[in-house]
């Protein structure tokens, strides 16, 4: 600790040189100076360390008792900082560093977000800065509990947010709440109906009355299972039986075909670059660009945009909010192209095969044709597809139609007979 505390205050190495140098020793014992690591070089000269602040008291001490005394070297703090005194730019320069790692080593560089799925990182991190944290905030100022409970607030599909900082680095650890499940309506009646025209396979009626059977063929729309169910009486001989509303629901397997159409033109807009481009550089720090150009307006009337972005990486770390940009503008004069037949039709195929995917589900293709036909500078393909899907729809019923049916269940008026006299 002595040692510390000499290089933090400074110290002096001095040699004592006298014919009495122990009483030299004496009297700075008795007036409370501190002296350490004594060594006798031989028998009138003695070399002692002496703190910085008391080296003036022990100089003069040693000159009224007829002992001369020279320092022989000077360490420590002060006399480092010392000979900045006249080189303002290295004092400013060990300031700056004084200050980039006492407050730099405590502002927020990078972000680590764990734990989300279905939300971006982001998103996350977009709300976050709304909140007051964002590359270049200084850490211990965050009120944690605070921004994790706006956050809260403000992000309905997290179930948890923590804010963790760790000197430059802050981790973001979240939970999303569990989706909703998808009830089915079972209070509102309905009926299932025919997605798609096609020949029943198989029909499966989980609730409400099948209207159709396997072979049958139905067009887009048809009523497949109803959901007025006929209700069972005990008088076999009841014209009118009465009806009960259910949200009629099932599985409906079918055979379709599917016709799905789509064009191109096939002259499109291209470009002829002139050989102009300007280039414009940047420096983004903690978020704040630095520009280096004046003028920010683009001559061009038809321009390309390519932006090159380096950042700096230090070895085994994350990458640093210090970013190089390069923006270069490259000139070009709009042109009329031909598109290639072929890779055209091949782009119009993909496109309408993806399409009957997305519409078929958990369907499947059995067979597919294409058709190509080109009028003037316009590609037509129409794919027609053999398909084996699940054609059931649910249908709500509308206020009307429950009210018909109601109506028809109910019983006929009975005519009242005279009475006899």
């Amino acid at each position: 600790m002595r040692t510390l505390l000499a290089w933090l205050f400074g110290f002096v190495t001095a040699r004592m040189v006298g014919s009495e140098p122990e009483a030299l020793l004496n009297q700075c014992a008795q007036r409370g100076l501190t002296l350490w690591k004594m060594e006798r070089l031989d028998p009138v000269t003695l070399l002692v360390k002496v703190p910085a602040t008391q080296w003036r008291r022990v100089e003069a001490l040693a000159e009224r008792m007829g002992c001369q005394a020279e320092d022989v070297q000077r360490r420590g703090v002060p006399y480092f900082l010392g000979r900045f005194r006249r080189r303002y730019g290295l004092l400013v320069g060990l300031v700056l560093c004084l200050l980039l790692f006492g407050v730099g080593s405590r502002t927020i560089l990078t972000f680590d977000v764990t734990g989300n799925e279905t939300v971006s990182a982001q998103e996350i991190l977009g709300q976050l800065r709304l909140c007051g944290v964002s590359v270049g905030t200084y850490g211990p100022k965050i009120p944690i509990r605070t921004v994790e409970n706006q956050m809260m607030q403000a992000l309905h599909q997290l179930s948890f947010f923590s804010l963790n900082v760790h000197g430059t680095r802050a981790e973001i650890i979240v939970r999303e709440r569990d989706a909703i499940p998808d009830l089915r309506p079972e209070n509102i009646p309905g009926n299932v109906v025919a997605a798609a025209s096609g020949e029943i396979t198989h029909i499966e009626p989980w609730a409400g009355d099948a209207l159709v059977q396997e072979g049958d063929g139905v067009a887009a729309g048809d009523v497949l299972i109803s959901g007025a169910m006929e209700m069972d009486t005990s008088n076999p001989l009841e014209l009118v039986r009465p009806k009960r509303l259910v949200h009629a629901e099932g599985k409906v397997l079918a055979s379709t075909r599917r016709t799905l159409t789509a064009c191109l033109d096939l002259t499109a807009q291209g470009k002829r670059y002139t050989g102009e481009e300007t280039t414009r550089y940047a420096l983004s720090i903690l978020g704040k660009r630095v520009k280096f150009f004046r003028n920010s307006g683009i001559s061009y009337a038809n321009y390309d945009t390519i932006t090159k972005l380096k950042s700096w990486t230090p070895p085994l770390g994350d990458c640093l909010p210090i970013v190089w940009e390069a923006e270069t503008f490259r000139a070009y004069d709009p042109v009329e192209q031909p598109l290639d037949a072929a890779a055209a039709e091949a782009l119009l195929q993909a496109q309408l095969r993806k399409a009957l995917e997305e519409a078929l589900g958990q369907g499947e293709i059995l067979t597919t044709r294409c058709e190509t036909t080109q009028e003037g500078d316009r590609l037509f393909v129409t794919l027609t597809a053999h398909c084996f899907e699940d054609i059931a729809k649910e249908v709500p019923m509308t206020a009307d139609e429950i009210a018909q049916i109601r109506a028809a269940s109910e019983p006929p008026p009975t005519e009242e007979k005279p009475a006899k006299e």
